[in-house]
Parts: C-alpha cells; structure tokens; sequence
C-alpha cells in the first residue's frame, strides 16, 4: 500500500518522539537502578535505545540510482530493545533465561520495520563429580544482511536449535568431549534457503596446570534443504559434512596469548560421487600490554554458516585492534577487519570487505552505559557493480535493573 508524503511525515514525527521518550526514561530511571543492579544478581532486566544513521543501507554500488529506492539511500534507524536475563542456581545445576525483543524503525524505508527476538532457555547441569554438561533451546528472529541480500529484499530469518553437550573428567587434566544439535531455519523471502541441519561432535581436551590448553575433535554436519531452487529439488542440494580439528590454547607470558586451531573439512552434496576438501583453522595472538591497554590480532578461515547464501562460500577473516580503558569509566576501542569471500553460487567470484570501527564506552556505574561508535565499510568485488561504501555513526544507551 503506498503511503503519502504527509503520512511518512506523520510517521517520521512518531518514531522520533518515541525515541526521544525513550531516552528521557533511560536517564530518568537511571538515577534510581544505579544503586540496585549487580552482575551477581538472580535476575537482571535492561532497557536499551541505539540511534545509527546508515549512509548506505542497502549496500549499494555508487552507481546505483537512490530514485530506485524511494530517493534515498541513507536511513536513520531507531532499533529500542527490552530483555532480561536469569541465573537460578538449584543446588549444583543451573537454569539460564535470556530474552530479548526489538522492534527497529527506518525513518525513510518504512517497509524495513520489523520486530525481532533472541531468546534462550539452558540448563547447565552436573552429575557426580565428573561429568557436567549444558541442555538448551534458543529462538532467534532478525532481518538479513544487505550484504547478502541484493536488491534491497527484505528478508527476515528464524533460527530455533536444540543444543545438548557432556564433559566426562577422566582426570584433573583430561576429559572426554560430546555434543549434538538440531536447529531449523525459515525465511520468509529466501524460503529457497531454508533448512535443517543435525550436528555431532567428539573429541578430547587436556588442561594443563600451568593454563594451557589442547583438543582434538571429530564433527559431524548435515544439512537439508526444505524448498526447491529453480530446478535443483530440495533433497539435492543438501550435504554431509565431516571435519577433524585440532586446537590449542597457550599462556606464552602472564600478559600474552596465543590461540591456534587447524582441521581439515571434508563434504559431500547429494548429487554429487565424489568428496571435496578444504583446510579450515586459525591463529590468535592477545597481549595485555599495559593495565589498561589490551592488542589483538587473528586470522581465521571458515566457512559461511549454512542458510545465509546459495553456494558454500568460504571466508577468510583477518583482524587487528586494541582497546583502551582510559579510566575506570570510559573505553575505547579500534578496531579494522579484512573479510575476503569466496563466492560459489550461480557464478564463481571474490569479494573483499574492509571494516574500520571506533568506538568510545562510558559507565558512570553497573547500571548506566553509553556507547557512541563510528563505522566504515568498503567491498570489492570481481562481480561488476557488486562494490559498495558505507559508513554509520551511531549511540547507544543501556540501563540495567
């Protein structure tokens, strides 16, 4: 239904008096849950308000006329959220509770507004003095990237997986690893992408008395498909997955850490013989250079998760950054990512992303935190017209009670 100049005004004005309403109750309370909130407490509820103008929301190549997308390519988006979380310890287990709800607001692409959920249910759990484990549920509910999703198609993904893992201590250093999952995935756009996917894994992990840490596992993945792609039958796009991994966790100094993990992923389509391979893994280097000055640096190559492209797409990501607490209240992060994609779809082709971040933290105390941040982000593609700039700036405001 298309909606007047007069009504979007209307509209635009609504939208701006709830978030400011929002931000005078945020500062409001504040003063009066300063003094209630604690991490360590039974449960904790929080109400958050972040404001970003996005320069480019739909990801756009320079090239592209804003007339297509109702005159512009820019967008203020107002994105309100209230969850809570709860610990409740039962003797030696312990049931976790996360809820959250959202409902964002594009003051000029109306037709993105959405609500969205994540939600968890977990029950940490302990048997004897040797093995513990978790059991949970979670639900989530949020739009796609527009990085992903081409010609500014709103499309919104629920994911709801069951997750169950064991930790059998065969020692004070050793223990045996166990996990299984289950988890669909529905699109209300894309419904080509969605699917079901089963999970195992095993593996072994020995813990040193000096912080060190080593694992090898075995998983296993399965994917289906639920829908047709063109004329590709659902039940022949799926695949079976195995990968064998090792990893390790090493304290080099009381300040530095370095994190490696290597594996080797093997898999095979439906409709294809044969089995195709790919090295996966990643190094991580963390040094506390000072009491207030943390550096990190990582490369990690992966694959996409399952659902969020056609093709089995593989990334390799590289990162650099530091954060700062320049006083007891008040951060500051830098922060640049390299994301080069590996794209295997209907055509084959790269892409690579860059993402500058800066972002500034202040907590006057456990119930009141701002956050202001700027954003820079470029991708260049071998797929003409597929590159894009964009920038955000943006604030946020969190209360806890």
């Amino acid at each position: 239904m298309r909606v007047s100049r007069f009504g979007r005004r209307q509209q635009d004005v609504v939208n701006v008096r709830a978030s400011i309403l929002i931000l005078i109750g945020v500062f409001a309370l504040g003063g009066y849950a300063r003094a209630a909130v604690d991490d360590s407490d039974f449960i904790v509820a929080y109400a958050d308000v972040s404001t970003v103008f996005d320069s480019n929301v739909f990801r756009l190549a320079d090239a592209v006329p804003a007339s297509q997308y109702g005159g512009s390519k820019s967008d203020t988006i107002i994105d309100p959220r209230i969850g809570f979380r709860m610990n409740w310890p039962l003797s030696r287990q312990q049931l976790v509770l996360e809820a959250e709800v959202s409902r964002p607001s594009y003051l000029q692409h109306q037709q993105l507004d959405y609500v969205g959920w994540q939600a968890l249910a977990a029950w940490d759990w302990q048997l004897g003095s040797d093995l513990s484990g978790r059991l949970s549920y979670g639900d989530d509910r949020s739009l796609s990237e527009f990085e992903d999703v081409m010609l500014g198609v709103k499309d919104l993904v629920r994911q709801q997986r069951g997750d169950l893992s064991a930790a059998y201590a065969l020692t004070s250093n050793w223990a045996l690893l166990a996990s299984l999952g289950l988890s669909e995935q529905q699109h209300d756009r894309r419904d080509y992408l969605d699917l079901r996917q089963e999970n195992a894994s095993g593996g072994v992990r020995y813990r040193s008395d000096l912080g060190s840490e080593l694992s090898v596992s075995l998983d296993y993945l399965r994917v289906d498909y639920l829908q047709d792609l063109w004329l590709l039958p659902a039940d022949e796009r799926g695949y079976r997955q195995w990968m064998a991994k090792l990893g390790g966790v090493w304290p080099l100094s009381a300040k530095t850490t370095l994190r490696a993990n290597y594996g080797v992923t093997s898999w095979k389509y439906r409709f294809d013989s044969e089995w195709q391979r790919s090295p996966t893994g990643g190094l991580g280097l963390a040094w506390q250079a000072s009491e207030k000055t943390r550096l990190y640096a990582d490369f990690q190559r992966s694959f996409e998760a399952p659902g969020q492209n056609i093709g089995r797409n593989l990334l390799e990501n590289y990162r650099v950054g530091a954060n700062w607490q320049a006083t007891s209240r008040t951060g500051l992060e830098l922060s640049w990512r390299r994301e080069d994609k590996q794209v295997r779809q209907v055509l084959a082709y790269s892409d690579q992303s860059d993402f500058w971040r800066l972002g500034l933290s202040y907590r006057p105390d456990a119930a009141l935190q701002v956050s202001l941040y700027a954003q820079y982000q470029a991708r260049h593609s071998q797929l003409p017209g597929n590159d894009y700039q964009a920038s955000q700036l943006g604030i946020d405001l969190k209360l806890q009670y």
